[in-house]
């Protein structure tokens, strides 16, 4: 991640950004916006077979550490095998998930050196990184919903962040089907992707805000079970107009967990930069352009880090 929210949100933004005829139809702006949570909604499976669901989450993982490139280049290729009248669908989708990657990449860097910034504060969170990771993400999450559409998770709930047809199920599980048997060996029913995007759905229409009710009682149960609530930590606060997060707001110097290198940017800047950087990647992606797209990429994955054993 970045979280559901901010990736719709940069989606919003580098939908405009594509060329003329790219998203050509209502539909197609959909599956790209849905491509933009990326391999997310399978980390989300659990309402289907155990093996199904530990094999959405295989993906899911393994989509974000390594073989970028050719889960990208997988992707487009698959358009040219769908029925004709899903091929704008398929290449929306697409777009969408590039983003997903770009926005990620970008962004992560900073993401883990705030949290690593906390632990040291507070050396027992230290023991609760992917929760603390998730609540980090969350806040940024309403935060950027607040400052770019003056909203809260209550007037723009994370269900609109996931639009979604039949059409569009079946497309895009129909092409994540083949990236994970053609990119990683793993077998998924072309069904698992709609599912899992069901199953996102129906997790944050019970645990946001966190304050509700049901929200509590998933994180007393999930309590039960889990040293730290993951559920609490995913779900969006409300926040007023003026709060703040810790998002770098202040540009004080964070060093790359990952390369050393040293930053002032904030979130905020984050995001605009990768915005910057999406029209070109974004060609590199139409044109199927390998050895141009692996140099933009140049072997760092989702978190930002160097893909493993390179």
């Amino acid at each position: 991640m970045p979280a559901i929210i901010t990736h719709h949100l940069f989606g919003e933004e580098a939908a405009g950004m594509l060329p003329d005829g790219v998203l050509d139809s209502h539909e197609s702006l959909l599956a790209f916006l849905l491509g933009c949570q990326g391999t997310d909604p399978l980390w989300a499976r659990f309402s289907t077979l155990p093996q199904n669901a530990l094999s959405c989450h295989a993906v899911a993982m393994l989509v974000h550490n390594e073989s970028i490139t050719e889960t990208l280049l997988t992707l487009r290729d698959t358009v040219s095998s769908l029925p004709e009248d899903d091929r704008a669908t398929g290449r929306a989708f697409t777009l969408g998930m590039a983003s997903h990657y770009l926005l990620d990449s970008v962004a992560h860097p900073l993401i883990y050196a705030l949290q690593r910034r906390l632990a040291v504060f507070e050396p027992t969170l230290s023991a609760a990184g992917p929760e603390l990771h998730a609540l980090l993400e969350a806040d940024i999450d309403s935060w950027m919903l607040w400052q770019m559409r003056q909203k809260s998770v209550l007037e723009a709930p994370c269900s609109d962040a996931l639009p979604f047809t039949p059409r569009i199920g079946n497309v895009a599980g129909a092409m994540i089907a083949q990236v994970a048997w053609q990119v990683y060996g793993i077998r998924l029913d072309a069904r698992e992707y709609s599912g899992a995007v069901r199953d996102f759905r129906t997790m944050y229409a019970h645990i946001d805000p966190p304050k509700t009710p049901v929200a509590q009682a998933l994180t007393w149960a999930e309590s039960k079970v889990r040293l730290h609530s993951r559920l609490h930590a995913q779900a969006h606060r409300v926040l007023g107009k003026d709060e703040t997060v810790i998002a770098n707001l202040e540009h004080d110097l964070w060093r790359d967990p990952e390369t050393g290198v040293t930053s002032t940017a904030s979130f905020p800047d984050l995001f605009h930069d990768a915005l910057a950087a999406w029209p070109a990647f974004a060609g590199r992606i139409i044109e199927g352009d390998e050895r141009r797209l692996s140099a933009i990429i140049d072997h760092v994955n989702y978190y930002g880090r160097r893909e493993p054993g390179v």
